[in-house]
């Protein structure tokens, strides 16, 4: 069968510090404003989702939303989180031997896409520095693609066909709009927690295909599903497969 596989990068891939880069211009202005960091932070959350349910790849620009945030407290911006974030995104990592499983992985699928909901203006570092374009045909971006990873648009290239399969490590980015959409979907369960289901009201009812804790164990599964798709497909076009398993 022919698979397209988009795979996440933060938290899927590979670690990086836009966090503690983002914790750290918020922390600017909360000591500007002389309030509480938490208050900056849902300040910056209520901008964040607000975007994000509408799709807007600015939902992801650090930039922006600090200007937004920084103006709210009437503070003057003078923190930049992308230069910043060059600064510091060689202490970026790799996770869970992520290259020898893209290698094994780009040698079974049709198309191998990177996806993530991250601007190419702050990936593009974490990508060169980690070497991780060469195993993909596409790097998919919010800023490239004109939204982000809960609209349908993110998934439509390439348009000629093939079983569609999402992996990554957030439920309601990777697993449940992907699902929504249509596509099968391998969750890379690092974490319990997803802030942005409790924000957007998703009850995660919707569940993955396969569940994963670490990247390791992705090319198992990945032949696991394709074993059932196999069957299904083969079920579907001779019927004479399901008599015979049934017994007849």
């Amino acid at each position: 069968m022919k698979y397209v596989v988009y795979v996440d990068l933060d938290g899927t891939l590979a670690v990086s510090p836009i966090s503690s880069v983002i914790r750290e211009a918020y922390e600017h202005i909360a000591e500007q404003a002389g309030c509480g960091l938490r208050e900056v932070e849902l300040t910056s959350w209520r901008i964040h989702i607000d975007l994000v349910r509408r799709s807007d790849p600015l939902a992801f620009d650090w930039d922006y939303i600090y200007e937004k945030v920084s103006g709210a407290f009437g503070t003057s911006p003078g923190f930049r989180i992308d230069r910043r974030f060059e600064e510091l995104c060689g202490s970026s990592k790799v996770l869970d031997n992520a290259h020898e499983v893209l290698s094994r992985l780009r040698s079974v699928v049709r198309v191998l896409a990177l996806a993530t909901n991250g601007l190419l203006k702050y990936q593009k570092c974490v990508i060169e520095l980690l070497d991780l374009s060469k195993y993909f045909d596409l790097v998919l971006t919010p800023d490239v693609v004109g939204c982000l990873k809960n609209c349908a648009k993110f998934y439509s290239t390439p348009s000629d066909g093939g079983v569609r399969i999402a992996v990554g490590d957030n439920y309601t980015f990777d697993v449940y709009y992907p699902k929504v959409f249509g596509l099968k979907t391998i969750y890379v369960a690092r974490s319990s927690s997803d802030p942005y289901a409790e924000w957007l009201g998703i009850d995660r009812t919707v569940r993955p295909d396969i569940a994963i804790t670490n990247l390791e164990q992705l090319l198992f599964q990945f032949y696991r599903l394709d074993s059932v798709l196999r069957f299904s497909s083969l079920y579907r076009s001779d019927s004479s497969v399901f008599l015979l398993f049934a017994g007849f």
